[in-house]
């Protein structure tokens, strides 16, 4: 179809529907609703059977007044046809009084209509209506070349059309009622048409063409008869109300019926919120027509008016626009549960403040005091509900809204886990675990956003990730977002978790799997971790920043700063101790978990030899792990070093190298006690594991000779073995001898001085000597800086 024919199509409806309305509009405004139900008596009178109470019969008219003419006639069609009086002028009425005599009356119908009925037969329908045309407007534009808008356009038409012409249909005008009957009878059918076409994106199946057409079928014989009961005289009039409101209800209950079984079908799917969705609006739009209007209405007891219940009916149109045009829900069981849950507490205060007010209320004297006193216990009842309701909220809402402590236990534990994070990649990963354990999202994306200072270019790190419709959509957000703010997308949201300089630190976080937005809730946890996230972005880039200080200070500074080189080795032996913990708790447990498994499976089974030994070898493998994980843990942080002393600890470190190596060790010392703080004990311990080391490895040693003396403020440290020696030329700070330049540069962090000699076949030989408390941790900050980062 060319733009043009389309453009002709569309002016000819809305001047057609144009016409329409005013059509309609003049009808409820020149003839208001009589009210008059009538039956024909064995002496072909005409009798007035029942009025409402709402219209002009009300007021003039009584049950079973006679009427003898209408408009000066004693024949009308709408008593031949519907048994009603409408659109009439004038009434002729036979009144029997009580001394059993009739009095002629003779009434003139009022015209226009009341303010009240102007709103509920005119103001409200035709805001309705102008609103459905606004969303099929709406529709229209934006997803025309889709099968399921035209479908949904005719359901916003249909329910519009359907409420607009009630009033007309109800004084019995041809034009208004042949417009309800084929508006009303389709309204379902092209619900159930959309439906089939919207979940076709989805692949579901919600009802099977030939269904379809047969209720095509149906509908268009109901509004067919409808349009012969207005036109013809046919004998029809009496079976088109209820056979149409019998086939709206199978309809409705045949759409309520498949939503709950489909519903059921993924109730544990990613269509189980969507079903959940639909089935809750069809049940808030015609669940208080039911309970207040229809239930009310075959009991005798009028609760509220028709016209007003219709109001919720919105509901089913409103949904599915916002269904259609988003590819997000509302998060239904955040609303449903918070629902129950006020609806539950509210109860008690609700029933207290209605008895009360009975009690007062039944007193005869009305005055000013019984309201001051309704106004006291309706204060104190509120206080009172209002002081314990934080007790209520700790006792019944872990039953209703569960998730709330989710959010609360996922925030204790993400603030446990990031005091451990040392970089960036680290902190992603932990923000990324913790938050696909709350959200069922398809995909999380950390990205940068840095805008050049000069000439303000923005630069999207991640791009590929993002694709680049999602970055093109990056490049529009704020530039500098303050950490922990959501920015909505047209396609999930993004949160600002950092940021440093120029630079912004953001993730992206895709639509939920079930296609519902972000909660309150989840909003609300989303910006506080990414507060918790922000600090620990901003410490990570200062350290990056100090690093960077210290490394360009190294490269310029031959002579570097002690206090520097102590900051140094206290970061790395802070880092040899998180390592020895992680697998002493971790590797080394489950090895011996297993151990024991192995060791109970071969106790309490009966194996061959052959397995037996099989197991054996298994087992001693796994004990040799187990050997391997304790003396690497044993390495990495000596055990109870500060505990025993550097005398001790240097004692049992002899002990086991004595073990494992060829060689042996004497040890000479007059010192007992050694004032040393833990960075000095630590950096002596470290050098003397350096150097035997070496001596296992490379000189190959068979003796080797270590003495340690204390002279007034300072320690002397003296180290000899006779291994195979080497030119002092080849000592270099190189990779070959790491090891020699690692001792080194811990003596310079001692303020301290060392000394090697050396020939090739005559030994090594190494001399230092550290004060015990190094000036430049007073004048640099050195032990402070040593104490905090030991922690």
């Amino acid at each position: 179809m060319s733009r043009l024919s389309r453009n002709v199509r569309l002016v000819f409806f809305l001047f057609v529907l144009l016409l329409l309305v005013l059509y309609l509009s003049n009808v409820v405004l020149n003839h208001p609703k009589m009210g008059i139900s009538v039956e024909t008596d064995n002496l072909g009178q005409v009798r007035v059977s029942g009025i409402d109470k709402e219209s002009w019969a009300g007021y003039d008219l009584k049950p079973g007044d006679i009427i003898t003419a209408i408009n000066g006639a004693a024949d009308f069609e709408l008593v031949q046809k519907y048994n009603m009086v409408e659109q009439a002028e004038t009434l002729d009425v036979l009144r029997k009084g009580e001394d059993g005599r009739y009095t002629t009356l003779h009434l003139t119908v009022k015209g226009g209509i009341s303010n009240w009925n102007l709103i509920l037969h005119l103001v409200f329908p035709g805001v309705s209506l102008l609103l459905f045309l606004v969303f099929c407007g709406y529709v229209y534009l934006r997803q025309r070349e889709d099968r399921a808008a035209g479908m949904l356009i005719l359901f916003f038409m249909s329910i519009g059309l359907s409420y607009f012409s009630s009033a007309a249909s109800a004084v019995a005008d041809p034009v208004g009622r042949i417009t309800l009957g084929w508006s009303f009878a389709l309204l379902p059918v092209f619900f159930i048409h959309f439906m089939i076409n919207y979940l076709h994106r989805y692949k579901e199946r919600f009802l099977s063409v030939v269904w379809l057409r047969v209720l095509y079928g149906l509908a268009g014989s109901v509004a067919v008869l409808v349009s012969l009961s207005a036109f013809t005289e046919l004998p029809v009039r009496r079976l088109e109300t209820k056979v149409l409101l019998a086939f709206f209800a199978f309809t409705y209950l045949l759409i309520v019926a498949k939503l709950i079984a489909k519903y059921y079908q993924h109730r544990h799917g990613e269509l189980q919120v969507l079903f959940k969705f639909t089935l809750t609006a069809h049940i808030l739009a015609f669940l208080p027509f039911l309970l207040f209007n229809g239930l009310p209405e075959l009991l005798g007891l009028p609760f509220i008016p028709g016209e007003l219940t219709a109001i919720f009916l919105f509901a089913v149109p409103v949904v599915y626009f916002y269904l259609f045009m988003t590819n997000r829900l509302f998060d239904i069981d955040f609303v449903l549960n918070r629902f129950l849950y006020y609806t539950a507490i509210s109860f008690l205060p609700t029933a207290l403040i209605l008895g009360l007010m009975a009690l007062i209320l039944y007193q005869s004297e009305y005055t000013w005091i019984k309201w001051l006193q309704i106004f006291i216990v309706v204060y104190l009842i509120m206080t009172v509900f209002l002081f314990t309701k934080e007790f209520i909220d700790f006792r019944l809402r872990p039953n209703f809204l569960k998730e709330t402590y989710n959010f609360q236990g996922s925030i204790e534990r993400f603030s446990k886990e990031i005091p451990r994070v040392m970089n960036l990649a680290d902190m992603e990963m932990v923000l990324e675990r913790e938050i696909r354990a709350i959200l069922p999202v398809r995909k999380l994306v950390f990205f940068e956003l840095t805008a050049e200072q000069d000439s303000g270019k923005r630069t999207v790190t991640s791009a590929a990730e993002l694709g680049p419709e999602m970055e093109n959509i990056m490049q529009a957000i704020p530039l500098h977002p303050a950490v922990g703010e959501l920015i909505a997308l047209p396609r999930g949201a993004c949160l600002a978790i950092g940021q440093y300089r120029m630079t912004s630190h953001l993730l992206w976080i895709d639509d939920k799997n079930n296609h519902t937005s972000l909660n309150l809730d989840e909003r609300t946890w989303l910006k506080t971790i990414a507060n918790y996230s922000g600090i620990v972005y901003e410490n990570l880039h200062l350290i990056e920043v100090l690093i960077e200080d210290l490394e360009l200070q190294i490269k310029t500074q031959q002579d570097v700063p002690s206090w520097v080189l102590r900051l140094i080795f206290t970061l790395s032996e802070n880092e040899r101790r998180r390592l020895a913990a992680d697998l002493h708790d971790a590797a080394l447990q489950d090895q011996l978990i297993w151990y024991r498994k192995l060791e109970s499976i071969m106790l309490d089974h009966p194996v061959t030899d052959q397995l037996r030994e099989q197991l054996e070898q298994i087992k001693e493998g796994l004990l040799d792990v187990i050997h391997q994980i304790r003396q690497t843990c044993n390495e990495l942080r000596p055990p109870l070093l500060k505990e025993m002393g550097l005398i001790e600890a240097l004692e049992q470190l002899f002990a086991e190298e004595r073990i494992r190596s060829n060689y042996s060790i004497t040890l000479q010392t007059n010192i007992t006690v050694l004032d040393l703080n833990d960075s000095q004990i630590l950096a002596v311990y470290r050098i003397v594991q350096e150097l035997l080391r070496n001596a296992g490895k490379h000189a190959c040693a068979s003796n080797i000779q270590i003495e340690l003396e204390q002279k007034d403020e300072e320690i002397d440290f003296y180290y000899k073995d006779d291994g195979r020696g080497l030119e002092l030329s080849q000592l270099q700070d190189s990779f070959r001898h790491m090891g020699i330049s690692g001792i080194k540069e811990r003596v310079r962090s001692l303020d301290g001085e060392i000394r090697f000699d050396s020939e090739p076949g005559r030994g090594f030989e190494v001399r230092l000597r550290f004060p015990l408390q190094p000036a430049s941790k007073q004048e640099e900050g050195g032990e402070a800086i040593d104490h905090h980062l030991a922690g």
